[in-house]
């Protein structure tokens, strides 16, 4: 028996030049932001009042606004370059009788498909739910072959959310598919 579950494949207008001009962007702010932060982050009560590490923070404060703004934009580069790599999911497809997963990712940065074939017996699956002030109730899906995370969906903040399957994907893992005994 043949599952599938689809949506419209994800289009990007990101290009390597925007994204550097984002990145860019993303520095100075970083930079001139963590210029004025460390003087007024480290001093103890009074500006006079400061021990000796802090005057050399303030001291050396051009090598440290670069230190953070760098290491803030690397975590950033590792996150995207990660998503990236895995892709945007547009198409999950379980083929019971191969007792295979086949999942359809796409490359937002260059547009380039890619179709991904797992094991049932290999697969396993987290889903849970997560709430914050900013991006409020999602629900996270991740799909884990021989326990390293392969694909991640967040469901409310895709084009997942309007699949009229949704729910049956959902109960689908929840009930401890994929089944590996025929």
């Amino acid at each position: 028996m043949k599952d599938s579950y689809d949506i419209e494949k994800p289009r990007s207008d990101l290009n390597y030049f925007t994204v550097g001009i984002k990145y860019t962007v993303l520095f100075i702010v970083l930079f001139l932001a963590s210029w004025i932060a460390i003087p007024l982050l480290i001093a103890n009560g009074r500006a006079t009042r400061m021990n000796s590490v802090a005057e050399f923070l303030v001291g050396n404060a051009f090598i440290f606004s670069i230190l953070i703004s760098l290491s803030v934009i690397t975590w950033f580069i590792y996150r995207i370059r990660k998503k990236h790599t895995l892709g945007e999911v547009f198409s999950i497809n379980f083929n019971d009788s191969d007792q295979t997963l086949n999942i359809k990712t796409v490359n937002l940065v260059n547009n380039q498909e890619k179709d991904h074939y797992y094991n049932y017996k290999n697969l396993s699956y987290t889903f849970y739910k997560s709430e914050n002030p900013l991006f409020g109730k999602q629900r996270i899906l991740h799909i884990l072959n021989t326990a390293k995370t392969v694909h991640e969906i967040n469901i409310d903040r895709t084009a997942w959310c309007r699949n009229e399957r949704i729910d049956q994907l959902i109960e689908k893992i929840k009930a401890g598919h994929p089944n590996t005994s025929k």
